[in-house]
């Protein structure tokens, strides 16, 4: 018999198997290095707080009553990002901060109900949602209690991105404040009341907080196979 005819066969086999393994090798150094370390990090890694400009050279919102006279109101459109929705002040018998064109605040279950939330509390998907005169401090007919100094009201754009504003309301003097704001730049991302972003790492969703810890499993899992792949390889040399 040929020699030839009777080696090809076995050459194919072997060259079948190594290029199994290579490949086999290959899933395992993606799941360990490019899943488990990369793709968790990237929702941390890619968010960030952005400060918003509520003084004269931005939004202009400042000051007492948003910088209104007595019967005024004022409306901002895309806020706080394009085709965010639009923010309203308001100085009147009505008074307060409400939200249009699918921007939204964190309210109660009627009107002049605003959430008061203070630092660090989280501002995610789990609050209630609402555009208009929910999130007013005073109506005609009813009135939210005092948010003192320390105190936030919490909102969502159309997007998605989570945000807050530094506020107070006085009710005996009829005054609201806003003294400042940020967002996150990520949709879907939870914000912390008061974050500036000075170091803050950013609180993901449930849905994300899942999916890390699925792919961080499919990582270790990796880096498990390579480490048993290994021992293979030292006992057979051995």
């Amino acid at each position: 018999m040929d020699a030839s005819l009777s080696t090809t066969p076995m050459k194919t086999a072997h060259s079948k198997n190594r290029s199994l393994k290579q490949n086999s090798n290959r899933l395992a150094a993606y799941l360990a290095t490019g899943i488990g370390a990369g793709l968790v990090a990237t929702p941390s890694a890619d968010a960030a707080i952005v400060n918003i400009d509520l003084t004269s050279t931005g939004f202009n919102l400042t000051g007492v009553n948003a910088g209104l006279s007595y019967g005024a109101n004022t409306t901002k459109p895309n806020f706080p990002i394009s085709g965010g929705g639009s923010i309203m002040a308001v100085n009147s018998f009505a008074q307060g901060i409400s939200g249009s064109n699918n921007l939204f605040f964190a309210t109660g279950s009627a009107p002049t109900t605003p959430v008061e939330f203070t630092l660090n509390q989280s501002i995610s998907s789990s609050a209630n949602w609402k555009s208009g005169a929910y999130s007013n401090f005073k109506s005609p007919m009813t009135e939210s209690p005092d948010f003192g100094p320390g105190s936030y009201m919490g909102f969502k754009t159309a997007q998605g991105n989570y945000g807050w504003l530094e506020v107070t309301w006085a009710g005996a003097t009829d005054t609201f404040q806003i003294y400042s704001g940020a967002y996150e730049s990520v949709a879907n991302v939870a914000i912390l009341a008061g974050d500036t972003g000075g170091g803050t790492s950013a609180v993901p969703e449930p849905g994300q907080v899942a999916s890390s810890l699925l792919l961080l499993a499919l990582g270790a899992a990796g880096v498990a196979i390579q480490r048993q792949r290994a021992k293979k390889k030292q006992a057979a040399a051995s």
